[in-house]
């Protein structure tokens, strides 16, 4: 089976959705020319695209986002990101963005890189060194679920993934948590990959969604816990089925 590794601590609509759910959809447009964001996560498992590949349970993963508004073109704004998971698995992206009528369209680039390659035979999914993605999609963020929509295509693995995701988010406040919210995102995707090199063709479904409790600290920072499942449709025996994990997480902006 193909797959490959994403950016994506908290990536759908958040720099940092969810830990390696959703691949890389960087934080909003900043209301400055130059912003900056790191978050920084522990995560019960390391599942992507709706596959656990741990070797042990628990990892550490963070991630800086660089955002640039473009001058001269209003509502456009390029980005950098850096993705790290316990220094196991890293990822370089790099993307435009611009806001339309709609919501937001997205585009870039992002290279995926991990100290041990990981094959289909003895790990249940194909991991490579280092494997080249582009993507483009879109978020409809004035809508009430938040919907979005990309597709990705691994030019190394010949790999093309479809994802579509939402969020929702409760005042902590309804339920006796004043000054807190609660945040439920899900998303589920296809992902196919053609005979190359590395492994034989496969094609497998997933979904997974996550219930957080979050808090807003200082200026735009933000702590929270939650929960995580995912599962797969995949027929590999090590990696087939679902996943249930726990997650602590904290955002910042500088």
């Amino acid at each position: 089976m193909k797959h490959a590794l994403t950016a994506l601590a908290l990536s759908v609509f958040v720099a940092g959705v969810n830990a390696q759910s959703p691949a890389p959809a960087p934080v909003a447009a900043s209301t400055t020319d130059l912003s900056l964001r790191g978050s920084a996560s522990w995560n019960g498992k390391n599942v992507f695209r709706g596959i656990e590949r741990s070797d042990v349970d628990g990892l550490f993963q963070t991630a800086v986002t660089l955002d640039y508004n473009l001058p001269g073109l209003t509502g456009a704004s390029a980005y950098a990101n850096f993705f790290n998971a316990d220094a196991l698995e890293r990822t370089y992206t790099f993307g435009l963005r611009k806001d339309v009528s709609f919501g937001e369209l997205d585009l870039g680039y992002q290279r995926l890189t991990t100290r041990t390659a990981r094959s289909i035979t003895a790990d249940g999914f194909t991991q490579i060194s280092a494997n080249s993605e582009i993507y483009v999609g879109f978020s409809l963020a004035n809508l009430a679920l938040k919907p979005s929509a990309y597709v990705y295509y691994s030019t190394d693995l010949e790999q093309l993934t479809i994802e579509l995701a939402g969020s929702k988010s409760f005042a902590g406040s309804n339920i006796g948590l004043p000054g807190s919210d609660i945040v439920a995102k899900f998303y589920g995707g296809l992902s196919d990959a053609s005979t190359t090199s590395f492994a034989a063709r496969n094609s497998y479904g997933y979904l997974g969604a996550s219930l957080d409790l979050t808090r807003q600290v200082g200026r735009g920072g933000e702590l929270g816990m939650g929960a995580n499942w995912a599962y797969n449709t995949d027929s590999q025996v090590k990696t087939a089925g679902s996943a249930v994990w726990a997650r602590v997480f904290a955002t910042f902006r500088f």
